[in-house]
């Protein structure tokens, strides 16, 4: 927790003693932005006891960033929630920004005063009522900026109009100031790609969906490089990435009777599957061809919104995809299509192939299960 704010002189300081730390009987306020131009929507956090207000609010905030796209973990977000306290919860207001990668917490409490030995181990405001509910030694925002420094976020504390502080969060490599729409989309566009007159979606897909998927928050919360937690060892998946061909020439032989063994195998393949094939993608070769292991995949499946199982449904379809191919097959924001790919990938459902994405072997079982 951030405890180690260095408050600003005022006579609510010198009150704190006599401040009853045990409960909170003030509303916080969560406001989840979609984009900057329409209204947030608002979640409030009810009075309750000091320790369970902070969990609530910790939690609530992480849920909706999660669900926003945001990869800012629990811990990050629950140590500057703690800071809260230093403001005796004083018109506590969380504002989610840049699809969950940019979290801004202001209250009116009487502000930090040194910001930057309050990023510094060991200095703190903190007093004995305060530590039954945070550590008060001084580590929170120290934590924060060290994580952030390590995967290119960044934090920055500043004055909020009239009294209190704003601590401002961001995971996504900049300034963590209010984004522009969009510009996050420039990151995977293809330097080549061309930009035809848009034409009629061929797929429907659901709207965006915010609402968490509550049990199975840990899937998001330490994301693997390549499979979901708890999917990473288990060795049907071993046996099915090893012998991907083994047990399934036959589809081969029937769609290259007369042909000498070459590099377009899997073009070929394509008519068998899908005959009305996007041109966009190219056809994955175990995708014909392979008969999935046993994997208790509902886990996953469960933890994922309609509009994330689309895309899966759309990817085991179509082949390799950019978010540009997949804008044009679905007339989704480009926004919203690169947020839903990431975070696909963050769960290992989807992986990399050159500028494009393409399913892993856990996603096109998943996918065929949907």
């Amino acid at each position: 927790m951030s405890e180690q704010e260095q408050h600003q002189e005022s006579p609510e300081n010198n009150d704190d003693e006599g401040f009853d730390f045990t409960h909170v009987n003030s509303v916080a306020r969560i406001a989840l932005y979609d984009n900057l131009l329409s209204a947030p929507r608002v979640t409030e956090i009810q009075p309750a006891p000091t320790g369970e207000f902070i969990e609530s609010l910790a939690t609530n905030v992480y849920q909706q960033s999660q669900a926003a796209g945001g990869t800012i973990p629990y811990t990050v977000i629950r140590e500057v929630s703690e800071n809260f306290i230093h403001a005796r919860f004083q018109e506590a207001t969380v504002s989610i920004l840049d699809h969950g990668c940019t979290i801004r917490f202001a209250d009116q409490g009487p502000g930090i005063a040194c910001k930057d030995r309050a990023q510094l181990p060991g200095f703190t405001s903190a007093i004995e009522p305060m530590k039954s509910y945070i550590r008060g030694v001084g580590s929170g925002l120290p934590i924060v900026k060290e994580y952030l420094d390590f995967t290119h976020g960044t934090i920055s504390i500043e004055d909020n109009l009239g009294t209190g502080s704003v601590v401002t969060i961001s995971a996504n490599g900049s300034n963590p100031q209010l984004p522009k729409e969009l510009e996050i989309d420039h990151v995977e566009e293809d330097e080549d790609a061309e930009h035809p007159e848009p034409t009629a979606p061929r797929y429907r897909i659901a709207e965006e969906d915010h609402e968490p998927a509550y049990n199975a928050q840990p899937a998001y919360a330490q994301p693997s490089a390549q499979y979901a937690p708890g999917f990473a060892a288990q060795p049907p998946m071993q046996a099915y990435q090893q012998a991907p061909q083994m047990a399934y020439a036959a589809p081969q032989q029937f769609a290259q009777p007369g042909y000498a063994p070459a590099a377009q195998q899997g073009y070929m393949q394509a008519p068998i599957q899908q005959p009305m094939g996007y041109p966009y993608g190219q056809q994955l070769q175990q995708q014909p061809q392979i008969q999935p292991a046993p994997v208790d995949a509902q886990p996953i499946i469960a933890s994922l919104s309609q509009r994330e199982k689309d895309f899966l449904v759309i990817y085991l379809k179509e082949g390799v995809l950019g978010v540009s191919d997949v804008v044009k097959l679905t007339g989704a924001a480009q926004s919203s299509v690169h947020n839903t790919l990431k975070k696909l990938e963050g769960i290992g459902l989807l992986k990399m192939s050159g500028k494009k994405r393409m399913l892993t072997n856990l996603g096109i079982q998943v996918a065929q299960l949907l």
